[in-house]
């Protein structure tokens, strides 16, 4: 059976929402404060940023004082890092993933995520031998909720099975810069396909990027993937 994650559409999204309620509701507050906060990169956003990640399934890789801006603390390293990433994704900032040049712009996003990922000194993992993968994509996210998808081991999973990405079927999917730019490619030819009107007319009022992600999230939860 060939797997689409366009396929079957209102049921995954009515099946996210029943059980995401959570998600939904801090994701809503954040898009608030984005629509508010002209610079995504401003210390005013960055609680936001926090929240979403410690809500979005992130908070054990944190540390405790999440919000902080102690010396070591997630909220320090969290906007250094942002600092560095800015200069690169500034530029992003008002494009979303169907008006967006990948060939373009492909090496920014790269540069950002691995800087955001990166184990070592500094890391957003507490535990600061092991990377941010996934958190990386939730920060991206949030600093442009129109352009930038979020992955996870559900939509890394989604991804190997309806477009043949070489992620693995483990707890360690093997994520990447390169793979991530490639599930931006799909998930823009995915919404693409589908019509930019009728997609964004199953939920009007959320960002396109989320809406796929509900859509990968259950897609791949779903699936038996050997």
């Amino acid at each position: 059976m060939v797997i689409s994650i366009t396929g079957n559409v209102l049921s995954k999204i009515a099946r996210f929402n029943d059980e995401g309620l959570h998600y939904n509701l801090v994701a809503s507050e954040i898009y608030k404060a984005r629509s508010r906060i002209e610079n995504p990169f401003d210390k005013s956003f960055l609680p936001y940023i926090i929240a979403g990640l410690a809500s979005f399934d992130m908070g054990r890789m944190m540390g405790a004082r999440k919000y902080s801006f102690d010396n070591g603390c997630f909220a320090s390293r969290l906007y250094s890092k942002l600092q560095q990433i800015r200069p690169l994704l500034e530029p992003l900032v008002s494009l979303n993933l169907l008006s967006i040049d990948l060939q373009e712009h492909g090496d920014e996003v790269k540069q950002a995520y691995k800087v955001l990922s990166a184990s070592g000194p500094g890391a957003l993992h507490e535990d600061q031998t092991k990377s941010f993968h996934v958190g990386a994509t939730k920060i991206l996210h949030f600093l442009n909720p129109e352009l930038f998808i979020m992955v996870d081991r559900y939509a890394a999973r989604a991804f190997r099975t309806a477009w043949q990405l070489p992620f693995r079927n483990a707890t360690q999917p093997g994520y990447s810069a390169e793979l991530y730019v490639e599930c931006m490619k799909r998930a823009k030819t995915d919404i693409s396909e589908y019509g930019i009107g009728n997609f964004r007319s199953l939920e009007p009022n959320t960002p396109v990027t989320r809406i796929y992600d509900k859509l990968t999230f259950v897609t791949g939860s779903i699936v038996t993937v050997p």
